[in-house]
């Protein structure tokens, strides 16, 4: 694809993408010894809950590092040249914004239903993956002030960085919650629960 090069994008990587990857590695470890605390206390689905957590957020720290939100801004103006409609991207892009913010506050009130009973750790990183997610979809929709207001090029931790580091700093802290929870219940020899 024109205007992409994931080894460019590699290799252009600067101090805010190596610290946003950084933290992504953290807080995979620790949703991993979530995963394998769950495991040890019978606890398949919050186990397979925690191994979501981790594989989702190792496709995040790619992400970061591959830059593939500009593929997809890429193909979008492709299509929007292709199609006959780039003179109105901008309406396109705030339709598209205003869709993903409706998306996350329904997605965000189904997904409270259904965790209703689940451990606040898990919700919190549910709440930590959505605020990423959003953040990332809304990045990858190039506003041009979006991309301003985000400041990319202020400084070495700019106000972008701040924003998805913080939404995985829920994340691990919701894994180090969950793991503190297990160590207090009672010891996995003596648990014979299943699920949450």
């Amino acid at each position: 694809m024109p205007g992409y090069d994931w080894r460019q994008n590699l290799a252009g990587a600067d101090f805010a993408d190596w610290f946003t990857v950084a933290a992504y590695g953290l807080a995979i470890a620790a949703a991993m010894v979530a995963a394998r605390g769950a495991r040890a206390h019978e606890r398949t689905q919050d186990g397979l809950f925690w191994h979501f957590v981790a594989l989702a957020l190792g496709f995040l720290a790619a992400n970061e590092l591959l830059d593939l939100q500009t593929l997809l801004t890429a193909l979008g103006k492709q299509a929007a040249l292709n199609e006959g409609w780039y003179d109105q991207r901008r309406v396109v892009q705030m339709w598209f914004i205003l869709a993903l913010l409706i998306g996350a506050l329904l997605g965000g009130a189904a997904i409270v239903w259904l965790t209703r009973r689940s451990q606040a750790a898990i919700r919190l990183a549910i709440g930590g993956l959505a605020f990423i997610a959003v953040f990332v979809l809304v990045r990858a929709a190039s506003f041009h002030h979006t991309d301003e207001w985000l400041g990319r090029d202020l400084s070495l931790i700019d106000y972008g960085t701040a924003q998805e580091v913080t939404g995985i700093a829920l994340v691990a802290f919701a894994a180090v919650l969950y793991r503190r929870a297990l160590a207090r219940s009672a010891p996995p020899q003596a648990s014979g629960s299943s699920g949450r």
